[in-house]
């Protein structure tokens, strides 16, 4: 745990931990410069009626190094730099990355690097082997995380709502797709730059009544260029919770002779 806390770090995880406790069932008088030690946090909340195991949760989770960035300039246009989803999944924390890496590494083709027992980092292959099988998963409906430059897990251990048994971890995706968005919006500038331009020589050669005719669909065209990347972040944030919620299912990557096999029981029946 971090040794002090300040007043927006306290009013951040007391209000998580009440979430917290809520689903599964003040800050007056802080010095922000002394700040208040984790476990007298913890000792606090227990005085206010909020569940100690809810405040650690929440400590757990505001130790996550991910983080959303802010937004940026043109985020509405083509969607933002980073991708962050955020789910519990009922496993263990080493399970979680263990069955993540796996998805990774046999469906996306992704080059993994387990930095941490609780963290991973992972970046697209590039032999040629891998950008077919990536296309022929794509083609299958999986393995649609391109566009993606690199990709961070972090997964912590949850105490309310969990048992031996059953066991809760709160696991945290960062994909970053910077080079995709930039593509995009270069792409997009400089065919609208181009309607721009043969809008303006039209209008110099006096065809004032050619110049919309030539310069709008570049234009229009240069704008949808540009807004597809929107469309790229709600795809790539579609395609992270659907790898985080068939891991919490327990599924596994199956081969061509495993789907072979699947649908062959499948017609029989």
């Amino acid at each position: 745990m971090p040794d002090r806390l300040d007043r927006d770090d306290v009013s951040r995880i007391l209000a998580r931990a009440h979430e917290i406790e809520t689903r599964h069932a003040s800050g007056e008088g802080l010095d922000d410069e002394t700040g208040v030690e984790p476990e007298a946090l913890i000792a606090a909340a227990d005085e206010v009626g909020i569940d100690p195991n809810a405040v650690r949760d929440s400590l757990a989770i505001d130790r996550l190094a991910l983080e959303s960035p802010d937004a940026r300039r043109l985020d509405r246009l083509a969607g933002p730099n980073v991708v962050v989803v955020e789910r519990e999944v009922p496993l263990h924390v080493a399970d979680a990355i263990t069955e993540l890496e796996t998805w990774l590494t046999a469906v996306h083709r992704l080059v993994c690097d387990r930095r941490t027992d609780a963290g991973l980092h992972a970046r697209p292959r590039t032999d040629t082997s891998a950008r077919v099988g990536r296309t022929i998963a794509g083609w299958r409906g999986d393995g649609r995380l391109a566009g993606v430059s690199s990709l961070d897990i972090e997964a912590v251990p949850q105490v309310v709502g969990s048992s031996p048994d059953r066991p809760r971890t709160l696991v945290r995706i960062r994909a970053d797709r910077h080079d995709a968005r930039t593509v995009r919006l270069a792409g997009g500038g400089t065919v609208g730059l181009a309607g721009a331009g043969a809008g303006a020589a039209t209008l110099a050669g006096n065809m004032v009544i050619v110049a919309p005719v030539v310069a709008l669909p570049l234009m229009m065209g240069g704008y949808l260029v540009a807004r597809s990347g929107r469309g790229h972040a709600d795809r790539l944030e579609l395609e992270l919770e659907r790898l985080i919620t068939r891991v919490a299912r327990g599924e596994r990557p199956e081969g061509l002779l495993g789907r072979t096999v699947r649908r062959a029981r499948r017609s029989v029946s």
